[in-house]
């Protein structure tokens, strides 16, 4: 998963660059080499690597000062970032210390250490990039991987699907403050009624989408705990003019204006507990089929249960 990563590595020692360069090399990475601190800016833009392993001192531009120009582009705030040093002094480490940094390595290196540190760092940073940004919750990445791992294990499964009702007119009436509050709120919401399984995983598709991998036995008694709380706390994120109406009014995708319920949530449960899931798509698909059923009751939330054979 780590291995074909691309690592920077800049040195202006030719021997320290021969054998930290083959140390990677014969662990599966891809290395581009930079002999001074000009020379890994350039290849660092040119070749968007996915680490950079930089030394302290170099000729043209320090270590520290490439960091420094490498996080000032966005596309490089998260690119993991370890400093070579020969240099063990605290005072380094110290000036270093505003420089988002993410590791040291003291010269001589051990072999096993540089590529334990370097895969970590990987390791770390795919997990990061992965989760979304508002709820924390894992990404669609890390979703598919537990999915297809659920239908290789065979154990009896479910997911669930769950979509926000009328969360698009709430944005644009509340504004993507009160809308952010709400998803957060939700993504609480789902983590603890998932919790009643300890095995349980939740993730973020992405919006107002979130999805609940659990033991099949489990399914129903967490959707019914996220269907409860979400009808229980959605009248607190209305005014007090709208919570009294028991509706809100707002323009619609036609441009008019429509009363609209308060949110609500639609969960679809897929599980392989009546016909074997082959894939993570058809999985996907079962389960965006189940939610739509499921957001049709919009008087408040509902969950369907997929009681199909074949």
């Amino acid at each position: 998963m780590e291995h074909n990563a691309k690592i920077l590595l800049a040195d202006d020692s030719h021997a320290i660059r021969f054998l930290v360069s083959e140390i990677l090399t014969n662990a599966g990475f891809t290395v581009v080499e930079a002999e001074d601190g000009q020379d890994a800016l350039e290849k660092t833009y040119k070749e968007n690597p996915d680490l950079l392993i930089l030394d302290y001192e170099m000729p043209k531009k320090t270590g520290f000062e490439v960091v420094q120009e490498v996080r000032s582009r966005t596309g490089y705030l998260h690119t993991p970032i370890i400093i070579f040093t020969a240099v063990t002094d605290k005072s380094t480490k110290l000036e270093g210390l505003g420089l988002d940094i993410d590791d040291y390595l003291t010269k001589p290196a051990d072999e096993d250490e540089i590529v334990a540190r370097v895969k970590l760092l990987l390791k770390r940073n795919k997990q990061k990039m992965d989760s979304n940004p508002l709820t924390r919750l894992p990404g669609n990445p890390s979703i598919q991987a537990r999915v297809e791992a659920e239908i290789a294990g065979g154990r009896p499964f479910a997911v669930l699907y769950c979509d926000l009702n009328n969360f698009k007119s709430f944005n644009d009436k509340y504004g993507f403050e009160a809308g952010d509050r709400v998803l957060k709120t939700e993504s609480e919401i789902i983590v603890r009624a998932a919790a009643q399984d300890p095995t349980s995983f939740v993730g973020h598709i992405g919006g107002d989408d979130f999805i609940v991998v659990c033991a099949f036995d489990k399914a129903e008694a967490i959707a019914r705990e996220i269907t409860a709380k979400t009808d229980a706390l959605a009248p607190t994120f209305y005014n007090d003019e709208d919570r009294a109406n028991g509706y809100m009014v707002s323009t619609n995708r036609k441009g008019e204006l429509e009363k609209f319920r308060f949110l609500s949530i639609g969960i679809g449960i897929v599980h392989n507990t009546k016909r074997p899931m082959t894939s993570f798509a058809m999985v996907s698909n079962i389960g965006s089929e189940l939610k739509c059923l499921a957001k049709k009751h919009e008087e408040n939330s509902h969950y369907v249960i997929d009681r199909r054979a074949e």
